[in-house]
């Protein structure tokens, strides 16, 4: 009841903003001279914010189950051992799709200041093959390792009932992506940081995600053709000849 009362709010909100009610007539106004930089910000990243509207609505339709129906969910669409053993492709697909509430906004800032500017610069297709490498090879990646420590140690299998969803193996990756963008120190720092980050969380707590949040970023530090000048011009060209296009219809 209350997502859905505040989904009026917005609803409401944006139409009496369009519709210059008195008191949102300023605020209309302040859109329609300050707008324009977000509006077109987000058109340029088009699968970044397709995916974050996805998560969100998601993220939304779980928050409205009962706790036991959630788990129950999740765990078919986890990339744990059974799940994968039974149905890899469809579960490497719908994994991605799903955060938890907490996450949602933190995803949203990461894929704003990380991942737009990356699809700005190299288009959607780049980004896209990025952020498939580090989810599904981190995914099998992990599995392998898993596999292994069973067969090694003769221990029962750890992950039979593990919830392991989420967007943060892609997003690994495609941060490891955007190392290669700007001067050389902005690379040394922005890739000293990363390492950094990886070492905290691997002295912090070492876990199966922690693992595959570290060959996720592997991924993407070895992806760097993806993101090559080439790329960017290649880039450039088309929006430019696209915008030709729409203007002369």
């Amino acid at each position: 009841m209350f997502t859905l009362v505040l989904l009026l709010l917005v609803v409401g909100f944006v139409y009496a903003v369009e519709h210059s009610w008195p008191g949102f007539h300023r605020i209309g106004a302040w859109w329609v001279r300050r707008g324009e930089p977000v509006r077109c910000w987000v058109r340029r990243a088009p699968l970044t914010y397709v995916y974050l509207t996805v998560i969100t609505f998601t993220t939304w339709l779980l928050a409205n189950t009962s706790e036991p129906l959630r788990k129950a969910f999740l765990a078919e669409q986890s990339t744990n051992l059974h799940e994968l053993s039974t149905n890899p492709v469809t579960v490497l697909l719908r994994s991605a799709m799903y955060v938890s509430p907490g996450e949602l906004v933190v995803w949203w800032v990461g894929f704003s200041l990380v991942v737009a500017p990356l699809e700005h610069r190299f288009g959607w297709q780049r980004v896209l093959v990025g952020f498939s490498v580090g989810h599904v090879l981190a995914t099998v990646a992990v599995a392998w390792l898993q596999v292994w420590a069973i067969r090694a140690e003769n221990h029962p299998d750890p992950s039979r009932v593990l919830i392991d969803v989420g967007a943060s193996y892609g997003f690994s990756a495609l941060a490891a992506l955007a190392t290669y963008q700007g001067s050389l120190r902005r690379r040394l720092l922005w890739a000293g940081g990363i390492a950094v980050l990886l070492a905290a969380a691997v002295a912090v707590d070492l876990n199966w995600a922690t693992v595959g949040h570290c060959v996720a970023a592997l991924m993407g530090f070895a992806c760097f053709r993806l993101v090559r000048p080439e790329a960017a011009v290649h880039h450039e060209a088309r929006v430019r000849a696209r915008r030709i296009y729409e203007a002369e219809l």
